[in-house]
């Protein structure tokens, strides 16, 4: 099997946030079902604030599977977007995460998120 390396271009934004709740789905023998609720801002090609909501499935071997779905407010256009990929438990118990996301918006003066597919990563401390 041969393995693809995601390649990077150039960065779009960096969101910075905080957990503002989260709740527990599932408890099984696979691990924990969970959902996050995040907000905060998002500085770069374009400065706005967010909101999202993640659904994460935390596996007993540390590894996790997420997906998000959130809005972003840039001024007053409105950008929506989706994502998913996966993370593991980092050597400080940190949880690192990486994935894709996709934007929908009808603001013309970010219409060029439509036609983007973002890479994420970061780290949830």
């Amino acid at each position: 099997m041969q393995s693809q390396q995601q390649s990077k271009g150039e960065v779009i934004a960096e969101l910075r946030g905080k957990t503002d709740s989260f709740s527990i789905k599932d408890i099984s023998s696979s691990g924990v079902k969970m959902e996050n609720n995040d907000v905060g801002q998002i500085t770069g090609k374009y400065q706005g604030n967010f909101m999202e909501t993640v659904s994460i499935h935390m596996k007993t071997d540390g590894t996790s599977e997420w997906e998000g779905k959130g809005i972003q407010m840039v001024g007053k256009d409105m950008v929506v977007v989706t994502g998913h990929g996966k993370g593991h438990r980092g050597p400080e118990g940190n949880v690192m995460f990486e994935g894709e996301q996709k934007y929908m918006t009808q603001s013309p003066n970010l219409s060029w998120l439509n036609t983007t597919k973002a890479w994420i990563e970061g780290l949830n401390i």
